[in-house]
C-alpha cells in the first residue's frame, strides 16, 4: 500500500461499492468508502451470478469463500403458469457447460452472504477505511484531485471519486440533472423460507424455477446448501390501484392467477403481499464520468432482473476500473473515460435485452404464443449459444502498463 497516495473515495456500500474498494486496495490504492446507512449491509434475499462473475470473484480474492457460500442450481427452467408447459430448460451443471464456461459455475447466493464476504475482505485490508452514516450530497474535482461534500457540510478529499450509490444515485443526478429512473409499473414481493417449511411441490426443485404469465411471474431457487428457498413474486400493478389499497391489489392478484397451476398458488401463499418493492431501471447513458469522477454499477447502468446480471455487471465494473487506472499510471481522467468506453456497449446491451426479455415474460395473446413456440424450438446448445456473449466475455482485467493514447486507440 502506497500511503503517499491520496485515497480513492468510493460512495456507496453495496456490492458494487465494497467490491470496488477491495479491488483498488488490492492494487495498492488507499480507499475511503462512504455509506449513508448506519451499517454497511445488504437486503437479505437471493442473487444469481452467471459464469461471467466467477473470474471477478477470483480477481477479488473471494472466489473460494463465495463457492462455499453459494448453491449451484442444476438448471434454469421456465413454465407457462396457466398451461404448465415448459418453455425452456437450460442445463447448468453438465460437463458440456463446464467446458464451455471454463469451469465457472452458475451460482445462487444469499445477498447478505456475498456482501459480508466482500466486507470482511475489506475490513481485513489495512488500506480500506469504511465509513457509515455518511451521506454524500455532491462532488467536485480539479485536475489533481476530487472531493465530495456531505449532507452535514463536511468536505472529504481524495484522488478520485467513484459513485456506486445505486439506482437513485445523487451523484448521477449531478451529472445528468434531467435524468430519472424508469418505473416499470411492476412490484416485487420477496421472501426466504426454511426449506423444511416449503410446500412439498417446490422442495423437490434443484434449479432456478420460474412460472410466467400476463403481468405476473414467480421465481424461486434454493440457497445455503438447500437449507432455504428464495422466492420472488413480480406483479404488474393496474392503473388506479394505489400502493396502500391492499384489498383491491389482492383482488387483482387473485384474478390474474385464477387459472394458475397449483404449484404457483402454493408459492404465492408463502409471500407477504403487504411488503412491496417497485421495479425500475435506467436508460442507457454514455456520459458516466467527469474528470476524476465516475459512476459505477447501478448508478451507471441499472438494469431489470431478467438476465440476473445487476450484481454481475457491478462486479465486472469493480474489477476492471482499478486495472485501467493502473494501466494509465494513475491518470484517473483518462482511465475513467476508457472505462466508460469499454463498458458502455456491454452494459447497455444487458439493460436493453433485459427489457426485451421482461416484455416476453409478461406478454399475452398471440405474442405469448409466438414466444412460447420460439423458445420451445430451441435446445440447450441454442440457449447456451445465445448466452455466450454474456456468460463468457473477454474482459481486460489484468493490469499492464501502457500509455493513455495507446489504450484509447485500442478501445472501441
Amino acid at each position: 500500500m502506497d500511503t503517499s497516495r491520496d485515497p480513492v473515495i468510493v460512495v456507496g456500500g453495496g456490492i458494487g461499492g465494497v467490491a470496488t474498494a477491495l479491488a483498488f486496495a488490492r492494487q495498492g490504492w488507499p480507499v475511503r468508502l462512504l455509506e449513508q446507512a448506519e451499517q454497511i449491509g445488504a437486503i437479505g434475499y437471493g442473487v444469481q451470478l452467471g459464469p461471467n462473475v466467477v473470474p471477478m470473484l477470483r480477481a477479488l480474492g473471494v472466489e473460494e469463500a463465495a463457492r462455499k457460500a453459494a448453491y449451484l442450481p442444476t438448471q434454469l427452467r421456465l413454465h407457462d403458469m396457466n398451461s404448465g408447459a415448459t418453455l425452456f430448460d437450460i442445463p447448468l451443471r453438465t460437463p458440456a457447460f463446464d467446458a464451455r464456461y471454463g469451469g465457472s459455475p452458475y451460482m445462487a447466493i444469499h445477498r447478505v452472504d456475498l456482501h459480508e464476504l466482500l466486507v470482511d475482505a475489506c475490513r481485513a485490508h489495512p488500506g480500506i477505511d469504511l465509513n457509515q452514516s455518511t451521506t454524500v450530497a455532491r462532488f467536485d474535482h480539479t485536475e489533481t484531485g476530487a472531493c465530495v461534500t456531505t449532507s452535514d457540510g463536511r468536505t472529504i478529499a481524495g484522488a478520485a471519486v467513484i459513485a456506486a450509490d445505486g439506482l437513485r444515485s445523487r451523484l448521477r443526478a449531478q451529472l445528468h440533472p434531467n435524468d430519472a429512473s424508469r418505473d416499470t409499473g411492476y412490484v416485487a414481493h420477496r421472501t426466504i423460507v426454511p426449506m423444511a417449511e416449503a410446500p412439498a411441490s417446490i422442495r423437490q426443485h434443484t434449479g432456478v424455477t420460474m412460472w410466467t404469465g400476463p403481468g405476473f411471474h414467480v421465481i424461486y431457487y434454493p440457497l445455503r446448501d438447500r437449507a432455504e428457498m428464495n422466492i420472488v413474486v413480480v406483479v404488474q400493478v393496474p392503473a388506479g390501484v394505489a400502493a396502500e389499497d391492499n384489498a383491491r391489489y389482492r383482488e387483482h392478484l387473485e384474478a390474474i392467477t385464477a387459472h394458475a397451476r397449483p404449484e404457483v398458488r402454493d408459492v404465492l401463499a408463502l409471500v407477504s403481499l403487504e411488503r412491496r418493492w417497485s421495479i425500475a431501471d435506467r436508460h442507457p447513458v454514455r456520459r458516466w464520468c467527469e474528470g476524476r469522477v465516475t459512476l459505477l454499477g447501478d448508478s451507471a447502468h441499472a438494469t431489470l432482473q431478467s438476465l440476473a446480471q445487476g450484481a454481475g455487471m457491478a462486479l465486472e465494473d469493480a474489477v476492471l476500473l482499478p486495472s485501467l487506472v493502473t494501466r494509465f499510471d494513475g491518470d484517473f481522467a483518462h482511465a475513467f473515460k476508457a472505462f466508460e468506453q469499454q463498458r458502455f456497449l456491454r452494459t447497455a446491451r444487458v439493460q436493453l435485452e433485459s427489457r426485451a426479455l421482461w416484455e416476453q415474460y409478461h406478454c399475452d395473446g398471440a405474442q405469448a404464443e409466438v414466444r412460447s413456440a420460439q423458445w420451445q424450438e430451441r435446445n440447450a446448445e441454442d440457449f447456451h449459444r445465445c448466452l455466450d456473449w454474456l456468460w463468457k466475455p473477454d474482459l481486460p482485467i489484468v493490469a499492464t502498463p501502457t500509455t493513455p493514447s495507446k489504450l484509447l486507440q485500442e478501445t472501441p
